[in-house]
């Protein structure tokens, strides 16, 4: 059996991410791949994603459960890492796994909230590479704001993770698709990228 293909899009919060990931899923279906989304973190992956969960959107927790930057981002690490076994067997089994969010998306929120980029990359240095990382860049659609969400209830800081998000694709050689367009014509855009991995 041949083995999959793991893909990660990336971009900064309510940009549309998850509208394009589960097109590329019909889209990949149709061309008669085992496709399946996955979304990091992993919420329901115990005990780390429950904690996260609970961390990004209730104030209250945060308050009685504060993290420096560092020790939350070693949780989302830790979530991947204890994730990996199954994303590799999906794989093995031929599965093709479209990631909403992955190392990247830790890296960047990690910067934005003050982390040093040394550790951050540490933390995940021995996580699964992808075969295909994409960047979606461009504004958030305002109407996809989550309220009480730590990452989302500052514009600033949004812009901030964006920005991060574009110097890490060339860091790290992601392919970049402007997000600004209609959805239909984003996908095309990502669609074009799957040339390198089919």
């Amino acid at each position: 059996m041949q083995k999959g293909k793991f893909i990660a899009v990336y971009g900064t919060n309510g940009i549309g991410k998850t509208t394009q990931v589960e097109l590329l899923i019909e889209y990949l279906k149709k061309k008669g791949k085992d496709a399946m989304r996955l979304k990091y973190p992993i919420y329901d992956l115990e005990p780390e994603g429950p904690f996260i969960y609970n961390y990004l959107r209730d104030p209250e927790f945060r308050r009685n459960n504060e993290l420096s930057t560092h020790r939350l981002q070693k949780k989302y690490a830790e979530n991947r890492i204890r994730y990996e076994p199954i994303l590799r067997d999906q794989l093995k089994k031929g599965k093709w796994v479209v990631a909403e969010d992955y190392v990247g998306t830790g890296i960047s929120w990690g910067l934005t909230w003050g982390g040093k980029l040394d550790y951050l990359e540490d933390l995940n240095e021995d996580l699964l590479k992808p075969d295909l990382e994409i960047l979606m860049d461009g504004p958030r659609f305002l109407s996809a704001i989550e309220k009480d969400h730590r990452n989302e209830i500052n514009p600033e800081r949004i812009e901030i993770s964006r920005n991060f998000f574009f110097l890490l694709a060339d860091r790290y050689g992601w392919i970049k698709v402007d997000a600004k367009q209609k959805v239909k014509k984003v996908h095309e855009d990502i669609v074009e990228q799957l040339g390198i991995i089919l």
